[in-house]
């Protein structure tokens, strides 16, 4: 695998640490997808963010309430706090249910 970056810093050191090429793979695609965890969970997109704001509050408030949390089950709301990105098909709202703290998501078009 060809890696760039700070992959490829990564990789270069677990080389001159003496680590097999297999391990070198396991650990920098662990931190690929460490790196892919905090983007869609802790960045918000300014262009969907600017998108977000151009909508009435009304529509808005109705996006944040009735949302179904896995973790707790219950119909609920997002937590202060959340993000907003723009996805493959439209906004995503993510961040915490409102009653447990859980991860909820809702997407739309």
């Amino acid at each position: 695998m060809i890696y760039i970056g700070k992959y490829k810093v990564m990789a270069d050191q677990l080389r001159r640490d003496g680590t097999d090429e297999s391990q070198i793979e396991k650990n920098v695609r662990e931190e690929m997808e460490r790196d892919v965890f905090e983007i869609e969970n802790g960045t918000t997109d300014l262009e969907a963010y600017r998108l977000w704001k151009s909508w009435p509050e009304e529509r808005r408030e109705d996006h944040l309430n009735g949302v179904l949390c896995g973790n707790c089950g219950s119909l609920t709301s997002f937590a202060p706090g959340y993000n907003v990105r723009k996805g493959k098909w439209g906004l995503i709202l993510q961040g915490n249910c409102s009653k447990c703290g859980g991860r909820i998501r809702k997407s739309w078009r």
